[in-house]
Parts: structure tokens; sequence; C-alpha cells
């Protein structure tokens, strides 16, 4: 799996996320609703006072027993950080002179003071407290909720982990099954059963769909291959042995007419071994891995090596540890190898080409470099492609159809193993590694 960004990760922001806005949200509603009831509660007081004032204060009282009323109301309400005073008209009568008279009525806030004015028959008496305390009330329930705001971000961001891997876990366990689904042989169907989530389901019928689409389109291009190569093996074999014959049969022909004939009969053995490599890419996985016998990599290295003509022979250098075994089909490890060495010799016409194969652990590593221009990095896995054939390759005039790295890819899996062509000082270098045997 990437490491990059994944669906996990952004479910476990986006709680986080959502954890620590909702914190915050909560937070300003309750500092708001908590301050509005102080408020309210606030007003309460200011308002009790006054009508306390307005009770003692009819409205025929004359201003002297007034201002005594007043004053006196504001010695008691001083005690609980309130002041009150009393007018009549704009003049005032008693209670705190610095409440001078308000031009609007209700109650409001003015700086740091809650401030109300009720108007009677007779004047109008306005009362006052301080707002410290409320705010200094308000300021510590904001700090509180804050703090529990971090707190549940903090425990969201702990929990969206776990939480988010059990929402995505449905969406592993389908990569894991579509991860496992073999590329040669893809099945009529992914491996598992539903989860019983709607778009889990969804999305692994419509892959199962898809597979079975592949797996039909792919058989039906593997006996198409397999129905022609084998078609043509014959006339094939029979025009080759016709040549033969007839270069044999008469040496007396004209050196044009027997130039031709070589001409034509390399012709025919390099057709022929095409459609030998179409038989193998087109033969099912289970044909390749049918023969599992142990096979020595030194005796196969041998026989390919002995096959070559002597001048294609003097550039080989090769060096194989006489105990490598790997357990496999002989006959197919030779055509790899073979595939691997022309190759080699075929884009390095002039040089030495180095065959390497020795241990590595569990691995049985081959590594064939050649002196030739080379594989970029960006060809280097595309070259395995079947019928694919670089820029250079082509631009150099190289012949060759583009399926024997093709076969060389599909042998080395079949075993088990892997190719790759590696970084080299220059040339190429095209490794190979293969389950290793040893005897038990």
């Amino acid at each position: 799996m990437s490491a990059g960004r994944t669906i996990a990760r952004r479910v476990a922001r986006a709680m986080a996320a959502t954890a620590v806005l909702s914190g915050l949200l909560s937070a300003a509603l309750a500092t708001i609703i908590a301050w509005t009831s102080m408020l309210d509660r606030e007003d309460d007081r200011l308002r009790g006072a006054a009508q306390t004032l307005a009770v003692e204060v009819p409205p025929g009282m004359d201003d002297a027993a007034a201002r005594a009323h007043a004053d006196d109301e504001q010695t008691e309400v001083a005690v609980a950080g309130m002041r009150i005073a009393l007018y009549r008209g704009a003049r005032f009568v008693g209670g705190d002179a610095s409440l001078r008279p308000s031009a609007a009525g209700g109650c409001r806030t003015e700086g740091t003071s809650r401030r109300c004015r009720f108007v009677l028959p007779t004047g109008a008496i306005e009362v006052a407290s301080e707002l410290t305390v409320a705010r200094s009330q308000r300021s510590l329930l904001l700090g509180a909720s804050l703090a529990a705001a971090l707190l549940a971000g903090l425990a969201g961001l702990g929990l969206s982990g776990a939480v988010s891997a059990r929402i995505v876990r449905p969406l592993q366990r389908l990569r894991e099954e579509v991860a496992a689904v073999d590329a040669d042989a893809p099945g009529p169907s992914l491996p598992g059963r539903g989860d019983g989530y709607a778009e889990t389901d969804a999305l692994r019928a419509a892959l199962g769909e898809m597979l079975a689409r592949l797996d039909g389109a792919l058989a039906q291009s593997r006996r198409f291959a397999a129905d022609a190569a084998h078609e043509l093996r014959t006339p094939l074999g029979t025009m080759r042995a016709e040549l033969e014959l007839a270069a044999e049969a008469d040496e007396t022909l004209p050196e044009e007419v027997r130039d031709s004939q070589r001409r034509a009969l390399r012709t025919l053995v390099g057709l022929t071994a095409l459609v030998e490599r179409l038989l193998i890419l087109a033969a099912p996985d289970e044909s390749l891995r049918g023969s599992r016998e142990a096979v020595s990599l030194a005796e196969v290295a041998d026989e390919v090596l002995a096959a070559l003509e002597p001048a294609a022979r003097a550039r080989v250098l090769a060096t194989v540890d006489d105990r490598l075994h790997v357990r496999g089909d002989a006959v197919l490890l030779r055509a790899m190898l073979e595939n691997v060495l022309g190759n080699a010799l075929k884009f390095a016409p002039t040089g030495e080409v180095t065959v390497r194969a020795e241990a590595d652990g569990d691995d049985a590593v081959v590594a064939v470099t050649d002196e030739g221009p080379g594989v970029p990095a960006s060809d280097r896995a595309r070259v395995f492609d079947a019928f694919y054939r670089s820029a250079g390759a082509r631009a150099d005039g190289v012949r060759g159809h583009g399926v024997g790295l093709a076969l060389v890819a599909r042998i080395a899996r079949a075993h088990g193993g892997s190719a790759a062509f590696e970084d080299a000082p220059s040339g190429a270098r095209l490794v190979l590694r293969l389950p290793r045997w040893r005897p038990a």
C-alpha cells in the first residue's frame, strides 16, 4: 500500500477536526448561554431593588421624605454591589448622585456596569451594578470550555485511528483479496465473500465482473496463440527439413541460390523459435509449474553455452557455482537462459558477456551483464511485456519480435522467481532470482 494519503488517515483527521470544532462551538454556545443567564439574574436583582424603592416612595411623597428613603436604599444595596438613584424629571432627588439620568429605559450594559432605568408616575429610578464578578465568572467558564474542547480534540485524535481503521477494514480486506488475484489466471470472481456492507459488496461485485471478463479474454487469447502456434509448428518444421535437404542434395547450385537458401533457412529457424516462445507464453501457469525436479544451474548453463556458435561462445565468460540448484523444469530453465544470453549477445555484438550464478541466502541469483547500450530506466519494466521493443532497439535496427524477455519473465515467475534489469557501470545487467533448492 502507498505510504501517502489514505482514507483511514483522512477519516481520522476529519474525526479529530470535528471533535475540536464541535468542542469550540459547544464552548462558545455554553459561554453565551451562561453570560445571558448571568445578565438576566443581574437584571432581576436590579429590578428588585428598584421595585423596593418604588414601594417606599409613593407618588404623593415630598422630596425630603423621598430623599431619605432613596439614601437608605442606597446604603442597603451598596452591600450587594449596587447603586441606586431617584429622579423626578431631570431633577436628582436622592441615592447615588453619580448615576446620571439615562435617555432610554430598560436594562443595558455600559462599560463594566449593568444599568437599568425604571420609569415611575412621578419620576424614574436608576439602578446599576458592576459586572466584574460576572465577567470573571464568564472568563473562567470560557477557559474551562476551551480546555474541555481541547481535551475532546485530543481524545478524538486518539480514538480516531482505531475508529477509522475499523471503518476502512472492509476496504482493506477487499484490497488484500484483489492483491491475491493471480494476474496470469484472474479467475471468474474474487476469492473472498462479502462483508455485508452495501458499498464494499457493490465494489466487490463490480471487480468480480471485471475479473470474469478479463479471465475470459485472457483464456481466449491464449487459446488463439496456442492454436496458431500449433498450426504453424508442423509446416515450419516441414519447410525447414526441405530446405536443409535441398541445400545438402545439390552442391552445384550457384552461390547466390545457396545464399538465398541459407537466408530462408535462418528465417525459418527464427520463426520456429518464435513459435516455440509463443507456445510457452500461451501455456497456462499450471503446465509451466508441472515439473518440479531439482535442476543444476551449472548443467543448464553448460548446455546453453555448448549450443552457441564458436564465435559467440568465445565472448561469454561464465562463472556458475556447481552446488547451485533450483526446483523446476530443466527445459524451461534452459529456454530462459538461452533467451537471456541470446538477448545480451544480440544487443552487444562486440565485447564480453558475463554470466555469474551464485547463492544469495535462500535465492539463486543469475546475473548476465553485457557491454551494449543498456536499457533506460524508463523501459526496464516495459521490456518484459510481450511484443514491446524499446525505441533504442528500433533505432539501432536490432532484429527481434519482443517476446524473448516476456518469455524470460514468465518462466521466472512460474518458478517462483523474478527477472529485472539493474544498474550496471556500462551496458545492461539482467538479474534472475529463483528460489534456491537444497537437499533436506
